[in-house]
């Protein structure tokens, strides 16, 4: 079949071809029958894009509008048939177009981004820095920095994720989120107290253990993993970090231990000491700059305000003395 390149075509529904470099790892069922669904009614509205690779297409765009076209036994479908990129292209222009829209799973990116990294090596004879990786794929440079810490993970780890990535969003419970919390508090509790963690195997027993608390709920929320590196940074708070370090262990061990209970048992009071100290500063700076009750009224509320802060100051001070 002769095509004109980036000329809209309608392509043989069963010349195409998926490509094998696509990253999406899985098409949700729910999503796939809602687009079938769309097509049925009104056709596909918006053409896949192929390249030519000898009597046959390869998707570049549109894997998901392809699959429902099958699906409805359709013997055509509208396409845009572009010049065959290389490899690298070819792969760094897909994540290009989902940067723009919905983006993959990050587990899909993460898979990714090394072959990513391997084709910008061989072209330019150095690895690709964050923000170099960040223009070339589009990707946020924050959104790459989650994607590495999934990469780092054991491959048992990623297995994990993989079968949840497969059921339906809201039945996902051991999330890429849940690891990239996970990760960064076992980072973090490793240079702050590699007593804890010093090594890779002891930071493989952890993730178990915090694994496990999570299936079962002794950690209901994903957000107490921050409370970990809090408890970690300790000596920043001016806390115990001896006792810190024996919350952890307790925390690391194979119990009904909370997390929240470490907390509690250990640095709580003294983030709250910080963060009182914090909003008191902020508050007598901004007190400081009214030098003319006439020239700086202020409403009602904050005067209430003001003046129970007075009553609590003054009970404090009364119960010191």
């Amino acid at each position: 079949m002769n095509t004109q390149q980036n000329k809209l075509v309608e392509i043989s529904i069963d010349s195409i071809d998926r490509n094998p470099e696509n990253p999406r790892l899985y098409f949700r069922q729910q999503e796939l029958d809602e687009l079938t669904e769309s097509i049925r009614k009104f056709g596909v509205q918006v053409p896949i894009a192929v390249y030519k690779e000898d009597n046959r297409y390869v998707i570049i765009d549109g894997e998901r509008r392809w699959r429902c076209s099958l699906k409805l036994n359709k013997k055509t479908i509208p396409a845009i048939v572009q010049n065959k990129p290389d490899p690298y292209n070819n792969l760094v222009l897909m994540f290009n177009i989902h940067a723009l829209r919905e983006q993959w799973d990050l587990m899909t990116m993460s898979l990714k981004l090394p072959r990513v990294i391997e084709l910008y090596e061989k072209r330019n004879g150095k690895k690709p820095n964050e923000i170099e990786l960040s223009e070339e794929t589009g990707l946020t440079r924050s959104v790459i920095r989650r994607c590495r810490l999934l990469m780092s993970l054991p491959e048992h780890h990623i297995d994990i994720i993989k079968a949840e990535l497969k059921k339906p969003k809201a039945l996902q419970k051991i999330s890429e989120d849940f690891y990239i919390e996970m990760e960064r508090a076992l980072t973090t509790i490793s240079r702050a107290m590699p007593n804890i963690i010093p090594d890779d195997e002891k930071r493989e027993e952890v993730r178990q253990v915090i694994l496990e608390k999570y299936k079962n709920n002794t950690i209901r929320n994903i957000v107490d993993l921050r409370k970990l590196a809090k408890v970690a940074r300790a000596e920043n708070v001016q806390a115990d970090a001896e006792i810190a370090s024996k919350e952890l262990t307790k925390v690391f061990s194979w119990n009904e231990y909370t997390i929240d209970e470490a907390y509690n048992n250990s640095v709580s009071s003294a983030y709250t000491g910080r963060d009182i100290i914090t909003s008191l500063q902020g508050i007598i700076n901004e007190l400081d700059h009214i030098e003319d009750i006439e020239t700086y009224p202020l409403d009602e509320n904050i005067l209430d305000l003001i003046k129970k802060l007075n009553d609590l100051t003054q009970k404090l001070l009364r119960g010191i003395s």
